[in-house]
C-alpha cells in the first residue's frame, strides 16, 4: 500500500455499473510527474516559446509599460507550457480511474468536477499496448483520422477514450481488454453476450 490514502478504484467506479454488467477490471494511473514521448517535442518548443518571450518583453520594457505588459500572457503560456502542464496532468491522473466491464471501457476523471466516459467494446478499433521493463505502460485504440471521425452509435458522440495511461500491468489489461471484445458480438445494433 502506497503512504498515501488509497481508495479502492472498483469502490470510485462501481455506482457507474450498468444493469448486467460485470466488473472485471479497475484501476488509476501512476501519480506522480510523467514523461511522455511527445513530450521532447513540446518542450524544445516550450523553450523557444519562452525564450522569445523573455526576449520580447524585456526589450519592450524600453518602449513603454503596456507593450511590457502585452507580454506577460505569453510569459505566462511559456511558464505553463515548460513546467505547469507536468503538474496539471499530474493532479488530472490523481482523479483518474479506468474501469473494464464485459460491455464497456470506463474513465472517471476530472479535478473540480467528475466526468464519465465510456465507450462500447464493440466499437473499439484495434487495439496496442506498449509496455516498460517493470511491466507498466499505456493501452492505445488505434486512433487513426480515419478513426477520430467514427462516432459511437449507442449515445451519437465522438469516440470518448482514445487511450489508457501509465497503468501497471499493461500486458495483462491488454489482454483482458481484447478477450472481453472477443465475446461481445454486434447484432442488429444490439450487443449479445457469448458467456
Amino acid at each position: 500500500m502506497n503512504s498515501y490514502n488509497y481508495i479502492d478504484p472498483r469502490s470510485e467506479i462501481i455506482d457507474q455499473i450498468e444493469g448486467d454488467e460485470r466488473l472485471l477490471w479497475a484501476d488509476k494511473p501512476a501519480r506522480g510527474i510523467k514523461f511522455r514521448a511527445t513530450d521532447i517535442f513540446l518542450t524544445l518548443f516550450s523553450i523557444f516559446w519562452l525564450g522569445f518571450s523573455i526576449f520580447w518583453t524585456y526589450m519592450a520594457m524600453d518602449a513603454s509599460i503596456l507593450f511590457a505588459l502585452f507580454g506577460t500572457p505569453f510569459l505566462l503560456i511559456g511558464v505553463y507550457l515548460l513546467i505547469g502542464r507536468y503538474f496539471f496532468d499530474a493532479i488530472s491522473r490523481k482523479n483518474t480511474v479506468y474501469a473494464l466491464t464485459n460491455r464497456r471501457i470506463i474513465q472517471k476523471s476530472g479535478m473540480l468536477s467528475k466526468t464519465y466516459k465510456s465507450v462500447f467494446l464493440e466499437n473499439l478499433p484495434s487495439l496496442s499496448y506498449t509496455e516498460k521493463p517493470d511491466g507498466s505502460g499505456d493501452i492505445s485504440f488505434g486512433q487513426t483520422i480515419e478513426s477520430f471521425k467514427k462516432r459511437d452509435r449507442r449515445n451519437n458522440q465522438d469516440f470518448p477514450i482514445t487511450r489508457i495511461e501509465f497503468i501497471a500491468n499493461a500486458r495483462s489489461v491488454h489482454n483482458k481488454i481484447a478477450d472481453a471484445k472477443s465475446k461481445v458480438r454486434v447484432n442488429d445494433n444490439t450487443t449479445e453476450m457469448k458467456w
